[in-house]
């Protein structure tokens, strides 16, 4: 696969960084003056560029043209007339720095190029020239409205994550273009968003509040600290602990010798909520001189759910990542080289690999790019692919989905949404705890006759699946399996290691039932090294991973953003190893297995405080709403209530355009300049303060919560929600989709979450069972059409929830906001 790099986004680097770590060869376009990237960061001694460029672009090549010059527009047009992939990072005010190339004409210009324009707000919509960067589209995409503390501003995810995220969903999509051109003979065009991209990570927010009106509040000071993944303090430093559906508070108990927490008071959330005060002083007096480590450890080889919080030193020196063989050394120069993460997953056919370090400007003659690009035009034009219809990427495919809860069913909607036919594998007697209630709200908080089918976040993240109840603990449920194996492109699934094992079905037999299966197991720690047996939750992942460790006030303890984060940095890891497999298969019809492990994806996307640590620098810790690099940053009260503008200057001169639009003196000190912008934006609306510095050239975006979400004029312009039917007395509500606009093939939600077992008849007929057989998998409930221990759910008293402060505030009007979006605007 032959990439070409265009532009500077950090996440497009990042995405055409991952491309050329399974094997791409990439190519990077630098302009005269080479990447600013090389120059950010600490650099070894003698070395040519920084740390932080060395991460984003080691396997790659760079190409220096001059956009001035039309010899070098006429290089560039050849070498992208040879590629496969263009990773395209400008956004729409940098189209001089672009060659004057929209990706638009570039796609009607160069038909069979898999093009992924990777911006801030995307090319197309009202704000697609609004000004950026982590804090405002952390802001608002919706991930502050409920990250902090209610009695504080809200508080963005530490570092740069919208960038490191956006870069993985770049990867997976130009993927996923390569395969639908092989297969079909097309192109295609994918408008990716970082703001969208952080709106998606509201799976279970977004589906509350269109589905039942809730609208997600920050943090109250009074919360349950066995659910909330809140660090919680021990001798040397912090751990979490989780109680969940399967155990409360007793089985803490006997770990901590603790027989006071077994207090029936803690046995429901309510009552921990109501009792949180006390609850949390046990819990501190009974962990004060424990060690962290120990404990964490102790808590998983006995079945809980604990976390630990770590460092970037402590990643380093982790054994179990060193057993997953995660890091690679790079860059050194004449000093010692840097350790940075390198390893997204294990994949037994196609290893990821750092071939080689980021290279020197201008390490590729002219002569030779062009000499390399007139081959491969020359064997395309003679491979000869013709075009078919359109179609969807993945139509033809079938995906097994064996998972539950968050990430891996993720995966399986947006296989879904790109065409495939995903068919859910349901137990008959343990739920996914999403359709037991579990992480959301009763569609209309109303239980209906199967409450289990009205579940919020089980909707967003099961759509356009297919329902198929199966015991897999019986050999019967597991003979159907391997049967629906035989005939499957890809499988789905996150137990612990030791299940998939002793149910007899690694990956070796399935791949003897078909050669061209492409299992992903996706589990907390992976399937090999000291941890490898331990259960996990995002909630408690998120501390151990080191993601925690950043994010917090600045100067304060660490704490928790967002809401189950490393679900999603697992969801679309995965999808990235999924669709390189499918191009792997495509080529030479091998299947692979996929060892996603969630805990080593967290150093990836904290560059920065691994680099900082081995430079000599204090540890970069929490810094609240700063941002990176910037000049000056924060989130400041507008008018209104619980109103909030993130406003961020990158540059001095930014910074000094911002003392103008404030009418404050060039001498103002940054103190100054924050009062000033404090008293500016509680006189306007967050919506008008921020389309007002926006159109000073100064970065700003109110605080958007799902209700503002789904009335923003940039996301409706792009079609980011989907109107889906649910049918019965719920009708058509709206649902996330996806964080990009995808021109060439037709990508989209095909249908609803389905009904518990819906589809069991359908599934078994198409492995053509006998009627014999088919009645006695009935007969011994090895197929069931409902649940055999259904779950006992009921409405929940919002008005009491918004009393407490549990959620923001109830929208009475949210049936009508969320059945009737306008239409997208045309592209």
């Amino acid at each position: 696969m032959r990439v070409v790099e265009l532009g500077g986004h950090l996440a497009a680097q990042f995405g055409a960084r991952l491309l050329g770590d399974f094997g791409a060869q990439v190519l990077k376009i630098e302009g005269p003056n080479g990447d600013p990237l090389r120059h950010e960061g600490p650099a070894a001694p003698g070395a040519a560029h920084s740390a932080l460029f060395e991460y984003l672009n080691w396997n790659k090549q760079s190409l220096q043209l001059d956009p001035t010059h039309a010899a070098d527009a006429d290089t560039l047009a050849a070498l992208l007339q040879a590629a496969d992939v263009l990773i395209y990072g400008y956004g729409p005010t940098e189209t001089a720095q672009a060659w004057g190339w929209t990706p638009q004409a570039l796609h009607q210009r160069l038909p069979h190029l898999a093009i992924v324009a990777v911006s801030d707000f995307g090319w197309h919509g009202p704000k697609a020239h609004w000004q950026g960067g982590d804090l405002v589209l952390q802001a608002m995409g919706g991930i502050m409205s409920f990250s902090g503390l209610q009695n504080r501003e809200p508080l963005k995810p530490g570092l740069r994550q919208s960038a490191y995220c956006a870069g993985l969903n770049g990867a997976y999509t130009a993927m996923a273009a390569y395969f639908h051109a092989l297969r079909a003979g097309q192109g295609s065009l994918i408008d990716l968003s970082a703001m969208e991209v952080v709106a998606s990570e509201l799976v279970s927010v977004f589906p509350a509040y269109s589905l039942a009106g809730v609208v997600a509040a920050r943090r109250s000071a009074v919360q349950d600290p066995l659910l909330s993944g809140e660090p919680l303090p021990v001798r040397d430093g912090y751990v979490t602990l989780q109680v969940n559906p399967l155990y409360g508070p007793d089985r803490f108990a006997q770990l901590l010798g603790e027989p006071r927490l077994c207090d029936k008071r803690f046995a429901s959330q309510q009552g921990r909520i109501d009792h949180a005060e006390e609850l949390r002083a046990l819990l501190h007096a009974c962990l004060a001189e424990r060690s962290g480590r120990e404990l964490f450890e102790k808590a998983n080889e006995e079945g809980l759910l604990s976390g630990v919080l770590q460092s970037a030193a402590q990643l380093m020196e982790c054994e179990h990542l060193a057993q997953r063989d995660v890091w690679t050394e790079a860059g050194g120069a004449h000093g010692a080289p840097w350790k940075l993460p390198a390893r997204i997953a294990h994949l037994s056919a196609t290893p990821v690999a750092v071939h080689q370090p980021a290279p020197a400007l201008g390490s590729m003659a002219r002569a030779d790019a062009l000499a390399e690009a007139a081959a491969a035009s020359a064997r395309r034009a003679a491979a000869g692919v013709p075009a078919l219809a359109p179609q969807a990427p993945l139509a033809g495919l079938r995906v097994l989905d064996l998972s539950t809860v968050f990430a891996a069913p993720y995966i399986g909607a947006l296989l879904a949404d790109l065409g495939a036919e995903v068919i859910k594998i349901e137990a008959p007697k343990r739920l996914d705890q999403l359709r037991a209630g579990g992480f959301g709200y009763l569609v209309d908080n109303d239980p209906g006759d199967a409450g289990w089918n009205r579940c919020s976040t089980f909707q967003m993240l099961n759509r356009g699946k297919r329902s198929v109840v199966l015991d897999l603990q019986t050999v019967a449920g597991r003979e159907v399996l391997c049967e629906l194996v035989a005939q499957s492109d890809v499988l789905i699934d996150n137990f612990t290691p030791r299940v998939m094992r002793g149910w007899g079905l690694p990956y070796e037999k399935l791949a003897a039932l078909n050669p061209r299966l492409v299992m992903l197991s996706n589990t907390g720690y992976g399937s090999t090294g000291p941890w490898s047996e331990f259960k996990a939750q995002g909630t408690t992942l998120e501390a151990t991973m080191g993601l925690s460790a950043y994010a917090g006030y600045a100067g304060e303890a660490a704490t928790k953003v967002g809401q189950s984060y490393p679900d999603f940095l697992a969801a679309w890891s995965g999808m990235t190893c999924i669709m390189a497999a499918l191009v792997h298969r495509e080529k030479t019809g091998q299947g692979q297995w996929i060892d996603l492990g969630m805990y080593q994806l967290g150093a990836m996307v904290i560059p920065e405080a691994l680099i900082a640590v081995q430079s000599g620098q204090p540890d970069v810790a929490c810094r609240g709403n700063a941002e990176w690099g910037a000049a000056f940053s924060g989130v400041f009260p507008a008018a209104g209530d619980n109103q909030w503008v993130a406003v961020s200057a990158s540059s001095g001169a930014t910074a000094e355009q911002l003392r103008r639009t404030l009418d404050l003196p060039a001498s103002a000190s940054v103190q100054q300049l924050q009062s000033a912008c404090r008293a500016w934006c509680l006189q306007r609306s967050a919506q008008v303060a921020a389309e007002q510095l926006q159109s000073a050239g100064i970065a700003a975006g109110a605080v958007n919560d799902a209700s503002d979400l789904l009335r923003d004029p940039q996301l409706l312009a792009r079609g980011f929600f989907e109107c889906v039917d649910f049918e019965s007395d719920i009708g058509v509500r709206a649902l996330i989709g996806r964080p990009y606009q995808w021109q060439g093939a037709p990508v989209g939600i095909r249908r609803r979450a389905p009904h518990f077992g819906e589809d069991n008849a359908a599934v078994l007929e198409s492995l053509h069972l006998c009627a014999e057989r088919v009645a006695a998998l009935h007969a011994s409930q090895v197929v069931s059409d409902t649940p055999l221990q259904p779950p006992k759910l009921r409405p929940v008293d919002i008005a009491s929830l918004v009393a407490r402060g549990t959620i923001k505030a109830y929208d009475s009007r949210y049936r009508e906001r969320s059945s009737s979006l306008p239409s997208p605007t045309a592209v």
